[in-house]
């Protein structure tokens, strides 16, 4: 039972390869600074890539579109062999924005059916961050863009069960729908007569999800008429994978709502915040200095960059690993 618990957890999560160029990893580790075209709603409801990219844009582009506004996610994952249930997990996340520009204040919180949890707040010019049942640390971003980066986290589950559902689906445009006061366009998704292939996986780890076959898909997404915003989403589906020899069923369920306006967020009680040590500098550094000559301490180590830098990016992506 350990052994298959091992390997749902890598089936699910989204690792970084061995002897894969930072280049190829689509945008995980040396970000696309190339600005996302915009959302083409008419064409999102006839074709599931378009519908895809308006699901995967950053909660950064949504209120760039948008303005001030909130979503709360749930998602639920479940995995069975042989009819036998080795694994479920479900989670919830809510995430609220404060009134401001790029600078507004938010405050996020994740937690899931194990136990596990997580919450975030940017105020004041300063990250408030804690893991479930702990205290808030207290500390400025290591890079300008972290507080952007750690927000778009907590809104990125939905793609993740659309990324897998897709291959599947079959869309179908219901016309106008209404939505926290917001015009948008109801697409309805079902399961198509003939799936089309999964996509090519660079990552070595992620190989099962090519032979992945989806058995059923179910749902609707509203997009913004005017933006192409996922302005609400409700998806089920099942996928039948193998790993190791072994036949699993995958079910999975998401859903995700938008509340528009913004929340009032202030920073945590100070009695409730602790001491926050500065993290040392010397293996950044020496990895920096020693770069091309000796592999680096530090796993995701900014050798390529300059002394003492964060590597903002590398640590959102170990971040939502760990979550999945």
């Amino acid at each position: 039972m350990h052994r298959r618990a091992c390997l749902l957890a890598l089936a699910c999560a989204c690792e970084r390869g061995h002897g894969v160029a930072d280049q190829e990893l689509g945008g995980l580790v040396v970000a696309d600074h190339a600005a996302p075209a915009g959302i083409d709603v008419a064409h999102a409801a006839a074709d599931p890539d378009e519908l895809g990219r308006a699901l995967a844009r950053p909660f950064t582009a949504e209120l760039a579109a948008l303005g001030g506004h909130g979503v709360d996610i749930t998602t639920r994952t479940t995995v069975s062999e042989n009819g036998t249930q080795v694994s479920d997990l479900s989670d919830t996340t809510k995430l609220e924005v404060g009134p401001g520009s790029d600078t507004a204040p938010w405050h996020g919180l994740y937690t899931n059916s194990a136990d596990y949890g997580r919450e975030t707040t940017w105020a004041g010019g300063a990250l408030f961050l804690r893991p479930r049942y702990q205290r808030w640390h207290r500390r400025p971003p290591e890079t300008p863009d972290e507080p952007d980066k750690l927000r778009d986290g907590f809104a990125d589950a939905v793609f993740a069960t659309w990324d897998l559902l897709a291959p599947g689906a079959e869309l179908t445009d219901a016309g106008a729908a209404s939505v926290a006061g917001r015009t948008g366009r109801k697409i309805v998704v079902r399961l198509a007569p003939s799936p089309r292939p999964a996509p090519h996986e660079v990552l070595a780890q992620r190989g099962w999800r090519e032979h992945r076959t989806v058995d059923a898909i179910d749902g609707e997404v509203v997009l913004d008429a005017d933006t192409g915003v996922p302005l609400s989403v409700r998806l089920t589906g099942a996928i039948t994978f193998q790993r190791d020899g072994h036949a699993f069923v995958m079910k999975l369920a998401a859903t995700r709502t938008i509340a528009m306006g913004t929340a009032s967020i202030t920073e945590p009680a100070g009695s409730d915040v602790v001491a926050t040590p500065e993290r040392a500098r010397e293996v950044d550094d020496r990895d920096f200095l020693l770069q091309g000559i000796a592999p680096p301490l530090r796993n995701g180590s900014n050798a390529a960059g300059t002394p003492g830098a964060s590597t903002a990016a590398a640590a959102a992506a170990a971040s939502k690993d760990a979550h999945k």
